[in-house]
C-alpha cells in the first residue's frame, strides 16, 4: 500500500491512546495525524491533501455519526473516505452509519490485516470517484479558455464562458438542450459509430471530427467526450476544439504551440523522463493503453508502469488528474485534448 496514502487523520481519544492503531499505520508508511477538534480537520481538508479519516464512536461527548454529518460536505467534495471506530459490533449502529454515508467500520479488538484491507479498498474506491466533481476540476472548468460543457443523460447541464463565446449564445440558450441539438453527426459514419460505442458504455472516450456547433456558422470543430466515472455512463464532460480551415500554412498552429508548452511544463515541474513524456502526450490525446503500446512499440504493462510513474510524480490518482495538474498551471490557454 506504499505511496497510496499521504495523510490519514485519526480523531484522538483516550481509548485510542494505547490501541497501537497509529503505530501500525505508521509502520505501513502512512502519515498519521492525530486531531481532537472538527474545525482543525476542516482546515486540513481545505489546506492540505487528506486521504482518509478515522473517528471513534464517541469523542468529546459527541457521537461519530454527528461528527460525520458535520464533515460530510467537505468529505464529499474531496472524495475522502470516513471510517468509524466502534467498541464492539453493533448491527443497528452499522445500519445507521451506512444510511448516512459512512464508508466502513473498525471494531475492537483490532484485526490489523482486516483494517489494512479495508483502507486499501477505500482508497481504490476513491480512485473511481467522478473526477469532474472535485473542486480543482471545477475551477479548471470555469476559468479555462477552452470551450467545455457537461452532459447528463444526453442533456447539457453546464457550459463554461468559453463555450458561450464560441457559440455566440447566452448560457440559458444552451443549457438543458440536448447533444443532438448542439452537434450534427448524422451522415458521418465514423462519428456515428464512435458516439454509439460511447453512449452504450463500450468506450470511455469519444472523438468526433468535423462537426458544426449550434448551426451558427460554417466553422467546424472536433469534440472530445470523456466519462467522469466508469460506473456512471451518463456523466460526461466534453471539450470543443476549433479546426483551422486554412491551407498552405506550414507554421505551427496554436494548439501545437500549447502542446509544446504543456510538455515543457510537465518536464520542468515534475521531472518526467523522455518516455514518460511520450506516454503523457499520447494519453492526453485520449489514446487507450493498448494503442499507446502499439504506437510506441512497447508492452502494455510497460505503458501502465510509465503512467503509474507519471501519477506518482504529479501526486495524482489518475492519468486524467495528472494532465489537469499540468494544465491548471499553464499561463497560456491549456490544450483542450485530455
Amino acid at each position: 500500500m506504499k505511496n497510496h496514502l499521504k495523510n490519514l487523520i485519526i480523531f484522538h481519544s483516550p481509548e485510542m491512546q494505547n490501541s497501537g492503531l497509529d503505530v501500525l499505520l505508521k509502520d505501513k508508511d502512512f502519515n498519521v495525524v492525530q486531531v481532537s477538534r472538527v474545525d482543525i480537520v476542516i482546515k486540513k481538508i481545505i489546506d492540505e491533501e487528506v486521504d482518509l479519516l478515522i473517528c471513534p464512536y464517541k469523542i468529546n461527548g459527541e457521537s461519530g455519526f454527528s461528527i460525520f454529518n458535520r464533515l460530510k460536505p467537505f468529505l464529499l467534495k474531496n472524495a475522502i473516505p470516513f471510517f468509524l471506530l466502534m467498541e464492539k459490533y453493533d448491527e443497528k449502529g452499522i445500519m445507521i452509519g451506512l444510511e448516512i454515508g459512512i464508508d466502513n467500520f473498525i471494531f475492537y479488538p483490532f484485526n490489523y490485516d482486516s483494517i489494512e484491507q479495508k483502507i486499501e479498498q477505500a482508497l481504490n474506491k476513491r480512485m473511481e470517484v467522478n473526477v469532474f466533481a472535485l473542486n480543482h476540476f471545477k475551477k479548471y472548468f470555469s476559468t479555462s479558455e477552452v470551450a467545455m460543457f457537461y452532459l447528463e443523460k444526453n442533456e447539457v447541464i453546464r457550459v463554461n464562458d468559453a463555450f458561450c463565446k464560441l457559440a455566440n449564445r447566452k448560457r440559458e440558450d444552451i443549457e438543458h438542450q440536448y447533444f443532438d441539438w448542439l452537434f450534427s453527426i448524422n451522415g458521418h459514419t465514423e462519428n456515428e459509430f464512435n458516439y454509439r460505442r460511447f453512449t452504450d458504455g463500450v468506450a470511455d472516450v469519444c472523438k468526433l471530427k468535423d462537426v458544426t456547433c449550434c448551426n451558427t456558422n460554417g466553422f467546424k470543430y472536433n469534440v472530445s467526450l470523456h466519462r467522469g466515472n466508469q460506473f456512471n455512463i451518463n456523466s460526461v464532460f466534453a471539450e470543443i476544439i476549433p479546426i483551422n480551415n486554412s491551407s498552405g500554412n506550414d507554421e505551427p498552429q496554436p494548439n501545437e504551440a500549447k502542446l509544446v508548452s504543456r510538455l515543457d511544463r510537465a518536464k520542468d515541474m515534475f521531472g518526467l523522463t523522455k518516455r514518460e513524456l511520450e506516454v503523457f502526450h499520447l494519453s492526453a490525446k485520449g489514446l487507450p493503453v493498448k494503442q499507446i503500446a502499439i504506437d510506441l512499440g512497447i508492452a502494455e504493462r510497460t505503458i501502465e508502469k510509465h503512467r503509474s510513474n507519471i501519477m506518482r510524480k504529479t501526486a495524482t490518482r489518475s492519468i486524467l488528474e495528472a494532465i489537469l495538474a499540468v494544465d491548471v498551471n499553464l499561463n497560456a490557454t491549456p490544450v483542450s485534448t485530455i
